[in-house]
């Protein structure tokens, strides 16, 4: 198979998961493609088995889509359908990937969104599965894609050119280069200092760092993550969700080739910083963390505890850092290596979105006069 392989090569068929052990029965067709393909960790077997489970539990219905050449499994992807009404007037059948329209059980936030594609031709394997979901699933009003990198998005913009785009969201990400000999430069002379003045009062202090692969590890860092997570997002948190609390947990049931990664800095009596991420091939993808505040302005926990994970995976002989979608100072003084994401809507030209396209223009050029 070659990346100049026909999209007419391709057979794409999709059927409907209603339960888990429907979907057990797809591991191994899942984790074999995956260890062929170029995704990221958010495609593996264990984030989308962990979503798809959750989504199940909570009464959707997966639709399993596959792409097929010369009797191999070179794509798949689940899709989520639902309906949604904006503006009482425009009520809309929508299909999700990876998602499935619901902020409870959305919340977990998938990035690097796209189906699983064999390395030896995505581009004809994404063209021809978008193409089969198009006609097939006649009925529905949008196709919505995201959170996902600007190359995917363009690519599939590409073959939705006859659409109208609802342009949802545009984020940009870090990703931090790991240097080999444990001496990664950071951006930010200022964070430099900051992080050694901290590290020397975090030692000081007797608080240690440390960190594991191991999952009951993890799910005892969950654990206590999740206290200092709340106080200090507060409702934004979500540990306020049950759904996502039962996703985080459910990671640890589903196992491939990633890791589970939790760190901490804590002394015999405490915690006061937690750090939760994964490890698929060469990257670390630095997920969630929450640090208690010192009452000393020198003490940076949560600096220190990334810059400590940074000089792990160095140790790993891991490549890079991936601090995800978001624009954060923080996260900026680490790095100027920047990805572009977008979760964007495809919607099937028709009058009534049209009509609503039309009327979004009018309101956006009438907010700019003001």
């Amino acid at each position: 198979m070659s990346e100049t392989v026909p999209s007419s090569e391709i057979i794409v068929k999709s059927h409907k998961v209603y339960s888990t052990t429907q979907l057990l029965l797809l591991e191994n067709k899942w984790t074999t493609l995956f260890n062929r393909a170029d995704s990221e960790f958010f495609l593996s077997w264990r984030w989308i088995a962990s979503f798809a489970h959750n989504a199940l539990d909570n009464g959707y219905t997966l639709h399993l889509t596959e792409a097929i050449h010369c009797d191999e499994t070179v794509g798949l992807g689940f899709f989520v359908k639902t309906q949604e009404t904006r503006n009482i007037l425009f009520r809309y059948t929508q299909l999700y990937l990876h998602k499935t329209g619901n902020d409870a059980l959305d919340k977990s936030w998938i990035e690097y969104n796209d189906f699983v594609l064999d390395a030896r031709a995505p581009k004809a394997i994404r063209a021809a599965m978008w193409s089969f979901v198009v006609t097939h699933f006649s009925d529905v009003d949008e196709f919505i894609l995201g959170v996902s990198e600007k190359s995917v998005c363009d690519e599939t913009n590409a073959i939705f050119k006859r659409f109208l785009v609802r342009d949802y969201l545009h984020s940009i990400g870090y990703k931090l280069p790991i240097s080999a000999d444990g001496d990664t430069k950071y951006k930010s002379a200022q964070t430099r200092s900051q992080i050694r003045r901290s590290n020397k009062l975090i030692e000081q202090m007797g608080i240690t760092f440390t960190v594991s692969n191991d999952t009951e590890a993890y799910l005892s860092a969950l654990a206590k993550l999740q206290p200092i997570h709340k106080n200090t997002w507060e409702k934004e948190s979500g540990f306020y969700t049950d759904t996502f609390v039962r996703h985080m947990t459910l990671l640890a049931k589903y196992s491939d080739s990633t890791q589970l990664i939790s760190a901490e800095l804590s002394d015999a009596e405490r915690t006061v910083a937690v750090l939760i991420g994964f490890v698929h091939k060469d990257t670390f993808y630095y997920y969630l963390s929450a640090n208690e505040k010192s009452t000393n302005n020198k003490i940076k926990y949560g600096l220190s505890l990334h810059h400590f994970v940074i000089q792990w995976c160095s140790q790993q002989g891991l490549k890079y850092y991936d601090f995800l979608a978001g624009d954060y100072r923080y996260k900026r003084s680490f790095t100027d290596n920047i990805l572009q994401f977008s979760y964007l809507f495809f919607q099937r030209p028709s009058l009534k979105t049209k009509l609503e396209h039309w009327l979004r223009g009018i309101k956006k050029r009438l907010s700019s006069k003001e």
